[in-house]
């Protein structure tokens, strides 16, 4: 059987994706780095556009876009899985999950949510909540999104392993929720209170000059995770399309 001429190279289109996110987000740690960390531009406000470490900066945007993006392929995922006539309410549910990561670093929910957790905590001393607060010597929203996160990380993680069979596959996979589990454990440690002065200090530097490449490498680790679910699904869901477009229906080719 001969290929068809409108055949997708999954491998060539997804790569080609990856390598544009991950020159993007190279690009936008070179600008933290020359306009924030070494402040060539004496502009607050330019500043606060290229700080990675900022919300609402072009590191926020980007990772905002990306994880919409993850969320598009997947519902195309589950529009085809579904024309194949499967029940792919697996890719739909990991669908809205990238979908809410968007949402979340759009308005910071889990920020949010976890400061106003926290205080409520702080206002209920002897309580069940203050107890579990207690246990929790970084920031508030670990305590309160953290188990949520991981089952559903453990969940996807389970899903994907049935699902994809190309073994390189789901090394990315791994990859990608190993990305995101070092940027949380950064952003732990970073919560910790004074463990940043305590370092500044024994190196006789300020904390920003400590602390700032942590969140750079943090903010990176996120959006470099979230590039390669995108290669990951991408990858996914022109193999599939390139299956019911073209291999299911000999008589196209």
């Amino acid at each position: 059987m001969t290929e068809h001429p409108l055949r997708l190279n999954a491998g060539e289109v997804s790569r080609r994706v990856l390598f544009i996110c991950l020159t993007v987000e190279l690009l936008i740690l070179l600008l933290d780095l020359l306009v924030v960390y070494f402040q060539l531009i004496d502009s607050s406000s330019l500043r606060k556009i290229f700080n990675v470490a900022r919300e609402q900066s072009l590191g926020t945007w980007f990772s905002v876009v990306q994880a919409a993006a993850v969320g598009a392929t997947l519902l195309g995922l589950y529009w085809v899985s579904k024309l194949q006539g499967a029940r792919p309410y697996g890719w739909l549910s990991i669908a809205l999950f990238f979908f809410y990561i968007s949402a979340d670093d759009a308005a910071k929910i889990h920020e949010r949510v976890g400061g106003y957790m926290g205080k409520l905590a702080e206002a209920e001393q002897g309580t069940v909540l203050s107890t579990i607060a207690g246990f929790t010597p970084s920031y508030n929203w670990q305590w309160v999104f953290l188990p949520f996160f991981a089952v559903a990380g453990l969940l996807i993680l389970f899903y994907l392993w049935r699902q994809l069979t190309n073994t390189k596959l789901r090394l990315v996979i791994m990859a990608a929720f190993g990305c995101w589990v070092v940027a949380v454990g950064i952003d732990f440690v970073e919560g910790i209170d004074g463990l940043f002065e305590s370092i500044a200090e024994s190196l006789e530097v300020k904390r920003y000059t400590v602390s700032h490449p942590f969140l750079m490498l943090e903010e990176f680790l996120e959006m470099f995770g979230t590039s390669l679910f995108l290669y990951v699904f991408l990858h996914q869901l022109i193999n599939q399309l390139n299956d019911f477009l073209f291999d299911s229906y000999p008589g196209r080719n």
